[in-house]
């Protein structure tokens, strides 16, 4: 008779359907990761064209308060400065390549991007490319994706088979 009363008094247990998670889960804004990693990979696309276009909105925007870069060259930039070297830099084409080299990862409402950029640049001899191996940290910020890190370093074109 004690065991009937016991799992009668755990059958409403059994039946509950409000059951709670033990941490709250943070809602994604993509359905997929392939779809995660085609924002950053359009954000990070968007950042080419604004530095060749010198559009100060553009990273005013998109980099949050906070913000700092580690330029190719150990200078550690805020995001004010950082904006200003992005505007006068002697930027002719930027472009993504050697993709097979990229790192992305998402999670939550963090997500990093590394890859490769080959830069045409005009120098008083002429044009010339740097090719800068770049990574940028974005936080969703405010119900927004923003950057919060940057960091260049500079690569010989032998590492990205060119």
């Amino acid at each position: 008779m004690k065991r009937v009363a016991y799992l009668l008094w755990l059958l409403p247990l059994g039946a509950c359907e409000n059951k709670k998670d033990v941490a709250p889960q943070v809602p994604t804004d993509f359905a997929t990761p392939a779809d995660a990693k085609a924002f950053f990979y359009d954000l990070d696309a968007q950042q080419m064209r604004a530095m060749v276009g010198r559009d100060s909105a553009f990273f005013a925007r998109h980099y949050a308060t906070t913000y700092y870069n580690c330029t190719p060259y150990g200078e550690l930039n805020d995001k004010a400065t950082e904006i200003q070297t992005l505007l006068r830099g002697p930027w002719v084409t930027v472009e993504a390549i050697a993709p097979q080299f990229d790192v992305f990862a998402h999670s939550g409402d963090q997500a990093l991007l590394t890859n490769t950029k080959r830069i045409k640049i005009r120098t008083p001899a002429g044009e010339s490319f740097i090719y800068v191996r770049r990574t940028i940290g974005f936080q969703k910020i405010d119900g927004r994706w923003q950057g919060i890190s940057g960091q260049g370093t500079l690569v010989q074109t032998r590492y990205v088979g060119q």
